[in-house]
């Protein structure tokens, strides 16, 4: 049977229905670090047969508006944001759900963080056209008045275009990576203040992929600064902590979160709608949200 042919899509739709129903709460769009439009991943998270999607740029709600708009009533859509944070001297990532647009608190904890980062942006480039990599003023200037969000991957990106690296992954090894740590260092919100800011905006704090050295304590610690949930469903690869992060959820009385952060067509195995929660833990995290303000 013809891959496109009638029969063949109706037979899909059909699969698609009877799935249970999911939801991707992990996705990045151009506004930050993503290859996608926030339009762009509505639609692709309504291809995967997705009953919910969020879109959770790094320190920035600037596609939320988009992605509601295109989501309709046609797909669940739900506001959300990474926020950049530090708790027991490292780099956490702070996902939030539900949030407001309109918080002042948040987004002025958000416009921050956003021109510490396109301070950063600067400063690498003007590095890597000092170590002779030809970046064109027009690429960089385009990147800066098109994305609310920059990191390293727009870097990179630049370094591919100027053609000394062939893929991204090379730009990385051979040209970010070692000039990152002559940066100035990443603004990061303390951890407890960001969930206290997600709050504020009405929403769900997860912490995201959280790393294997976590203890118990810390566990404890989250919880006590009023931590809602963790993102369990991730892709993990090898050696996946899922079993772990269940059992700690259970005893802390974490909800579950979780989703693909896909950043674009690759990695296969992020992509949207490769990784999802069941609709059921998506109503907790919004039953959560309706007294997120503490």
């Amino acid at each position: 049977m013809p891959k496109h042919s009638p029969f063949t899509l109706v037979c899909s739709r059909l699969a698609q229905l009877d799935a249970p129903a999911r939801a991707d709460l992990h996705v990045h769009t151009t506004a930050s670090d993503g290859e996608y439009t926030a339009s762009q991943v509505v639609a692709l998270a309504r291809q995967a047969g997705l009953r919910a999607v969020a879109v959770t740029d790094h320190d920035t709600l600037a596609s939320v508006a988009e992605a509601q708009a295109a989501a309709g009533t046609a797909i669940d859509f739900v506001p959300g944001v990474e926020i950049s944070t530090t708790f027991a001297g490292r780099e956490f990532h702070l996902l939030g759900y539900f949030v407001r647009t309109d918080c002042a608190e948040l987004n002025a904890a958000l416009a921050n963080v956003c021109e510490s980062r396109r301070e950063r942006f600067r400063e690498l480039v003007a590095l890597l056209r000092e170590s002779g990599v030809k970046i064109q003023a027009d690429r960089a200037g385009l990147l800066e008045e098109s994305t609310a969000s920059l990191g390293r991957r727009h870097a990179a990106r630049l370094v591919v275009a100027s053609g000394v690296a062939k893929t991204r992954t090379e730009a990385f090894h051979r040209f970010v990576n070692p000039l990152i740590r002559k940066t100035r260092p990443k603004t990061l919100v303390p951890l407890e203040d960001a969930i206290a800011l997600i709050h504020a905006a009405g929403g769900v704090a997860s912490l995201a992929h959280p790393p294997p050295h976590l203890t118990d304590d810390h566990f404890d610690a989250l919880r006590k600064f009023g931590l809602d949930a963790l993102e369990v469903v991730y892709p993990w690869g090898r050696n996946s902590p899922v079993s772990r992060l269940r059992e700690v959820a259970a005893r802390f009385g974490f909800a579950i979160s979780g989703g693909s952060d896909c950043h674009g067509p690759d990695p296969a195995h992020r992509r949207i709608g490769s990784h999802a929660i069941t609709f059921e833990e998506l109503s907790v995290l919004r039953d959560r949200a309706g007294c997120a303000v503490r």
